[in-house]
């Protein structure tokens, strides 16, 4: 019976419970470099949009825009990196998790990336994407009407008018 590693707070950033310590176990054996440990599972993210913008906000910390590579394809926004620890340092406690990472998620709108803006600050990647001008909302405005009608409609309403003072002539004198 395989032990418990998910009780050790050491090892319980990497095994994510009892039910994947095997998968744990076997994905830190054939790591590229196991020294290093598990990569980021995980990228803590936030997405919203309005009208004209999509706002993208993803938890970083501890890394700088040279560790970071955002991309958007296909309708995807992709942010990659890699997390390393500090050259030089035995670590005695360390639940921090290192390696490469990637995150994907599906945009709700083509944007044009021309205009997009990336800012990392305090461990805060905050990506503003504007929305291609095909994505964005638009009022359709009715067709207007020609001029022989708007004019066939005057003839109409003026007509109508006409009649209806010949008949409030016709209903006062009848009175």
């Amino acid at each position: 019976m395989l032990p418990l590693l998910w009780i050790d707070p050491a090892l319980s950033a990497m095994t994510g419970g009892p039910i994947n310590r095997l998968a744990s176990i076997f994905g830190r054996v054939f790591a590229e470099d196991s020294s290093i440990g598990a990569a980021v599972a995980d990228v803590p993210m936030a997405m919203w949009e309005d009208d004209e913008h999509i706002y993208v906000e993803a938890e970083l910390p501890g890394l700088t825009d040279q560790d970071v590579d955002i991309t958007v394809q296909g309708g995807r926004l992709w942010i990659r990196g890699e997390r390393k620890p500090e050259e030089g340092r035995t670590y005695l406690y360390d639940g921090r998790c290192y390696g490469r990472f990637e995150r994907a998620i599906t945009l709700p709108a083509a944007v044009a990336t021309a205009a997009a803006r990336a800012e990392l600050k305090g461990g805060i990647l905050s990506l503003t994407l504007p929305k291609s001008p095909e994505a964005q909302p638009r009022t359709i405005a009715f067709k207007a009407r020609s001029r022989r009608v708007e004019r066939a409609l005057a003839k109409v309403a003026a007509a109508l008018v006409t009649m209806a003072l010949v008949l409030l002539a016709a209903v006062g004198t009848a009175s």
